[in-house]
């Protein structure tokens, strides 16, 4: 059981001098430069971070969100081990399927959100498809028997089984039908996301007026071959209206892709995820997911057996946090923003203060031994979730 009043010191990403937290009751009461006190938890050297967001989880640990025994129990589950790693918010992801199942599944978590913890760790679900290209390449590991042009009435149907929860949608936009389409996700407050496409410029252009945001995993999702100037990715670099989430695992796209991507969209557009699958923290070898044989190997790269083809990832979202910090010129600050506050502002989801405000709930994540990434490596010692 926590204690009523606990100290706890660390430093904040980026600083270098210690502070103690003074939480009583579950609230931050101060905040105060380490002295001599002694701290119940942690020393100078802690890391205290932010909780993460995560806005792309299929799965981890051998749990499956695309499973037709998806259940309560098994996001009851996936959400504590989540929030064990450091991530306090995430949305859960359901990938191209036939309609009857995502309508199953849309129902499962409309129905598992209405409790209250999980609503709290949960703002909203992510549907990635069935409205993506059916070309080989950019439809990614997606089942092409499912893929379908976009549909009013289908979002409609699944919307009303997930209770008003789906948050956001990624989707093709030079499919018939995607600009209207897109118009009516953002009159209802859906995100409409652009994703597993093979769009040209003009009409990534048209998404963006229609009210498109954000990129599903930019640098993936598309043709293992493009022409050098006429692709899919320059527009969406370039256009500043959409924001970008990347897979910093080092296999979904290299480092020098990631410094790229940072400077074209600068620190405020950068969203951090895992795109876990249920193969994260599993054992390397070969599985079945998402109705195919799929191979883990020993780097952690995910793909469709015998093929260089990814099949999601085995990341999570602290790692990308320590890698983004580690390749590129992003701080470890920004990194921290760029899987927290950054996801929350795109989604319109209200995140806790940082740094932790006094009189408000303590929301923080303890990491052991100061240095930088360094601390990134290692189980949490402690997540403070209010």
């Amino acid at each position: 059981m926590m204690a009523r009043s606990l100290l706890i010191r660390g430093c904040f990403p980026g600083a270098t001098e210690a502070v103690d937290l003074d939480i009583r009751d579950g609230r931050l009461h101060a905040v105060l430069r380490a002295g001599n006190r002694t701290p119940d938890l942690g020393d100078g050297s802690a890391l205290l971070a932010p909780g993460l967001f995560d806005i792309q989880v299929n799965g981890a640990w051998g749990l499956d969100v695309q499973s037709e025994t998806l259940s309560p129990e098994l996001l009851h589950t996936l959400d504590a081990r989540l929030n064990a790693c450091g991530v306090m918010h995430w949305m859960p992801t359901l990938v191209t399927d036939s309609a009857e199942a995502l309508e199953h599944k849309c129902h499962i978590l409309g129905g598992a959100l209405q409790d209250a913890l999980l609503a709290r760790h949960i703002p909203g679900i992510h549907l990635e498809g069935p409205h993506i290209s059916p070309e080989d390449g950019p439809r990614g590991a997606h089942p092409a028997a499912h893929v379908c042009p976009p549909d009013l009435k289908l979002f409609d149907r699944l919307q009303r089984a997930a209770g008003g929860r789906i948050r956001y949608v990624t989707l093709a936009p030079e499919l018939p039908g995607a600009l209207p389409f897109i118009r009516a996700l953002v009159a209802q407050g859906v995100v409409a996301a652009l994703g597993h496409h093979a769009a040209d410029a003009g009409q990534i252009r048209a998404a963006a007026d229609a009210g498109a945001r954000l990129c599903t995993h930019l640098g993936n999702g598309m043709a293992s071959k493009i022409h050098r100037h006429q692709n899919p990715l320059w527009p969406q670099l370039a256009d500043d209206r959409l924001y970008a989430s990347v897979i910093a695992d080092l296999e979904h796209v290299p480092p020098e892709m990631l410094q790229v991507m940072l400077r074209a969209k600068g620190v405020r557009r950068i969203v951090l995820v895992s795109d876990s699958v249920s193969l994260t923290g599993m054992k390397p070898g070969r599985y079945t997911m998402f109705g195919a044989e799929v191979e883990m190997k020993r780097s952690g790269r995910v793909c469709l057996a015998g093929t260089d083809l990814l099949a999601g990832s085995s990341l999570t979202l602290p790692e990308a946090v320590r890698n983004m910090a580690r390749v590129t010129e992003m701080t470890l600050a920004r990194a921290f923003g760029a899987a927290s506050w950054t996801p929350a502002r795109l989604m319109g989801v209200r995140m806790p203060p940082w740094p932790p405000r006094p009189g408000r709930p303590a929301e923080f994540v303890l990491y052991p031994r100061f240095g930088e990434t360094g601390a990134l490596n290692r189980k949490p010692l402690l997540v403070f979730n209010g």
